[in-house]
């Protein structure tokens, strides 16, 4: 019997693919130049050592170690998975992650992968022996670490908060700025727009009224985009532009990640902190027109079932501006509800530019037959509406149909025609337009001797294209899902049935 020794690669010549982790937690310079200093050392370190392979350094910059979403740490991981590392170098356990669940995780993924993280300070290998119980240790010195400096921060901001030190972040606001003493005043040029919103607000505009309204005289927000809806409303939501300010407003939470103080912890409300912007009249005004039409959309919004018993107009509401059916839409977390144009719904804006009708304004009026319904041109916040019965609307206007171009039918606009056939019969796929120009290719052996001789396949010509390029006969085979919906697959081979009509 021969016995064949494997060698271990080690001996063979073969050099460990070595990178290095790095990580600094804020974008302060000193912290830059630190990150520069840690890259060059590894750099150093393991271009100069002749068993190791350079794998590159890995960092993350200005991006805390509790995170493990971190770009320069998931992209090692990935590489490592990939089999382009096998050791790992990095300055600490904090360094590497500050949450010990993280620490952890990584390590005993990339053990099982044979891949080693040498921590230098603690001078810790995980693939020793005694490596993962040294390192679950000093992982969780180092998640309690930076809980405790966490914690001693959070108090600072507290104390603060208890004497009434406003800890205030006015100039990330639009509107504000500081003055030559450090104090925070009005920004003379910004602070128009913010009296215009509120004026606008109060004379009942919608929010995307005064966005248009904003980006149309090109001002920008605070960082320097276009304004939407929720932009305008954030302002109308901000005690600041009356004079007032919030402390812990928002907070850290167990996570880490700042959110909505919602009651969970205390919050301190300060009154003329600093100069207004609105005056407290014209806040309230603006206040209680947003008000008016909260409740104006609220108005009997119980949402029941949509038959005609619930719903007597059902059926019977008509967009006046392309005659399409309106059909119900339910919104807002299940808690409102409207009547849309389907034909905008269907074919898009280029089509008709649609309507938007609460079902709170639909239930006030009495009406017999069919109605086609119009918005009267007005800009604020609760649209006002008309309707005309069918008669009349038939007389001035004609339903507008939705026409699509189809290519004419030529091998240049339909390059795969002569190679698209039925995997169950072998037929052609012939060229079918449907009412409103859509295209399906359907089996041509169906279409002229029925059901009974091939169930048949029918497949949009766009599902068709995704199978391009089609550089020989293809079997296009169809099959409905458990919810319906259809999938297609294709074969090179030809059906047996097919075969043995040719034999045949």
């Amino acid at each position: 019997m021969e016995i064949q020794v494997l060698e271990a690669r080690s001996s063979k010549g073969y050099r460990k693919k070595v990178c290095a982790y790095c990580r600094v937690s804020t974008d302060a310079l000193e912290q830059e130049n630190s990150l520069e200093n840690q890259i060059a050392y590894y750099e150093n370190l393991i271009q100069s050592n002749p068993e190791y392979e350079y794998a590159g350094v890995y960092y993350d910059f200005a991006i805390s170690g509790y995170k493990e979403k971190r770009p320069g740490l998931q992209k090692m991981l990935t590489d490592a998975r990939n089999g382009k590392i096998d050791l790992i170098y990095t300055k600490s356990v904090s360094r590497f992650a500050r949450n010990t669940a993280i620490v952890l995780k990584a390590s005993r993924e990339l053990k099982e992968l044979n891949v080693g993280i040498f921590f230098e300070l603690q001078n810790i290998n995980t693939l020793s022996s005694q490596g993962e119980l040294m390192l679950t240790i000093l992982a969780a010195f180092a998640q309690a670490e930076s809980e405790s400096g966490s914690i001693g921060a959070k108090m600072v901001y507290q104390r603060k908060y208890e004497q009434g030190i406003p800890v205030q972040y006015l100039e990330r606001c639009f509107g504000y700025t500081k003055n030559e003493k450090g104090e925070f005043v009005p920004d003379t040029e910004q602070a128009k727009w913010i009296v215009k919103i509120y004026e606008m607000v109060a004379e009942g505009y919608s929010l995307s009224a005064i966005a248009d309204e904003m980006n149309a005289a090109g001002v920008k927000t605070d960082k320097g985009a276009g304004w939407v809806e929720s932009t305008v409303k954030r302002i109308l939501e901000n005690e600041i532009y009356k004079g007032d300010y919030i402390m812990h407003k928002n907070y850290v939470n167990e996570e880490r990640k700042l959110v909505r103080n919602r009651g969970e912890v205390d919050a301190w409300y300060i009154e003329d902190d600093h100069p207004p912007i609105v005056s407290r009249q014209l806040w309230d005004k603006a206040q209680e027109a947003r008000k008016k039409k909260r409740d104006y959309l609220d108005m009997d919004c119980q949402i029941r079932e949509v038959t005609e018993e619930n719903y007597p107009y059902k059926g019977r509401l008509f967009c006046a501006k392309c005659g399409s059916p309106l059909t119900h839409r339910i919104y807002s977390n299940g808690n409102r509800m409207s009547w849309d144009c389907s034909g905008r719904r269907r074919h898009g804006k280029d089509f008709c530019t649609g309507i938007h009708v609460p079902d709170t304004a639909v239930r006030q009026w009495k009406f017999d037959g069919n109605i086609y319904i119009s918005i009267k041109d007005s800009r604020k916040s609760i649209k006002e509406f008309s309707y005309t019965k069918e008669s009349s609307w038939s007389r001035r206007h004609k339903k507008k149909e939705f026409v699509r171009e189809v290519p004419e039918f030529t091998e240049e606009n339909y390059p795969y025609y002569r190679s698209i056939f039925c995997a169950e019969c072998g037929s052609r796929l012939v060229r079918h337009i449907k009412k409103h120009g859509d295209i399906v290719w359907e089996c041509n052996g169906r279409k002229r001797k029925g059901a009974t001789y091939c169930e048949g396949v029918r497949i949009p010509d766009r599902v068709v294209q995704a199978f391009m390029p089609i550089r020989k006969a293809i079997y296009i085979k169809e099959r409905k899902g458990r919810n319906g919906t259809k999938h297609y697959s294709y074969s090179c081979k030809k059906p047996e049935r097919a075969t043995r009509k040719e034999q045949g």
